[in-house]
């Protein structure tokens, strides 16, 4: 079942009593949770597991049935329970119950046996990203991509950064004293400048790989001393280079429309790598990534020390 089934699902008020849900997006998981607990008309309950709410579920009292909506997470032991697969929508009755899964694994009993009613949410498309965090708070379209990229294209993460650069624009009575729209960018700039906004593990490593795509020279050779400094493996810093390197060589050497199709790539590693096309010429890049990855090669295999790898490599290419 796709994510536009289940809307036209709770549109039509055509909703089934059991569900799968599966990926990394929560928050959209939970938007659509909020507007299913209304067509249900029910409360949405937290429950531990299925075997915790089955003998409520199933059974019938003299006072009736107690109808609940039911979301459990991570239930893990239930997906090894497959001679409940077949009856467990007929056993629950009038009762619901969401299964929330970071991932389901499509070879598995469960996923074939719930394969109509598992519903897979990956990741906003960038453009459809911009314009839920656009809605929400008013940055510029700059600082919209920048927060876009530093929570990995995670909607909620993006709306936790959100909350806390519209809490820190209250505290600060921003919205009564400026009357321009560059307040909630100015918000954010301080917080990003002082810490305050989420920076994911080994940041740095990724401003390393973005000076390396934009050509910047001096600033490269600054972060990789600081990389240095902290004990950060040539293999980690290398290996985000290589994935970013690799991505701007598809892109630019693509000459088709359907870039996805054509190079594999996700809307996110597209949208996030396209700045730097055209930064380096095509045989240029081609030339860096193949020294890249037989530089990662040569760090495994004991040819390069981990210790002056990566500055050959920005000797090699830069």
């Amino acid at each position: 079942m796709t994510i536009i089934d289940l809307k036209e699902q709770i549109i039509h008020k055509k909703l089934g009593n059991f569900y799968v849900f599966a990926g990394e997006e929560i928050g959209i998981m939970n938007i659509y949770l909020n507007q299913m607990s209304k067509v249900y008309n029910l409360p949405i309950t937290r429950a531990e597991s299925v075997a915790s709410v089955y003998s409520s579920c199933t059974t019938r009292s003299m006072f009736g049935n107690k109808t609940g909506f039911y979301v459990i997470r991570n239930d893990k032991e239930f997906t090894k329970q497959d001679k409940y697969f077949e009856s467990i929508k007929k056993d629950i009755g009038q009762n619901v119950i969401v299964l929330l899964f970071d991932k389901v694994d499509s070879r598995l009993k469960f996923a074939k046996a719930f394969k109509n009613e598992l519903v897979v949410f990956e990741k906003l498309a960038p453009n459809v990203l911009k314009s839920y965090i656009k809605k929400a708070i008013k940055l510029s379209d700059t600082n919209a991509e920048k927060l876009m990229e530093i929570c990995n294209g995670n909607y909620d993460m993006c709306m936790l950064e959100i909350d806390k650069i519209d809490q820190y624009q209250r505290a600060e009575n921003m919205y009564d004293v400026y009357s321009d729209d560059k307040m909630a960018d100015k918000a954010f700039e301080t917080l990003l400048n002082n810490g305050a906004i989420y920076q994911p593990e080994n940041s740095d490593v990724f401003k390393f790989s973005e000076a390396v795509c934009l050509h910047k020279t001096h600033e490269v050779f600054d972060i990789e001393k600081i990389l240095r400094d902290n004990g950060v493996s040539a293999i980690n810093i290398l290996g985000t280079l290589y994935n970013s390197m690799k991505s701007v060589m598809l892109i630019q050497c693509c000459k088709g429309k359907n870039i996805k199709e054509i190079t594999g790539l996700d809307g996110g590693q597209i949208y996030f790598n396209r700045k730097y096309v055209g930064v380096y010429p095509t045989s240029d890049l081609v030339r860096a990534v193949k020294i890249v990855n037989r530089t990662i090669a040569g760090i495994k295999n004991g040819m390069y020390e981990d210790e002056y790898a990566v500055r050959y490599v920005l000797a090699c290419i830069l």
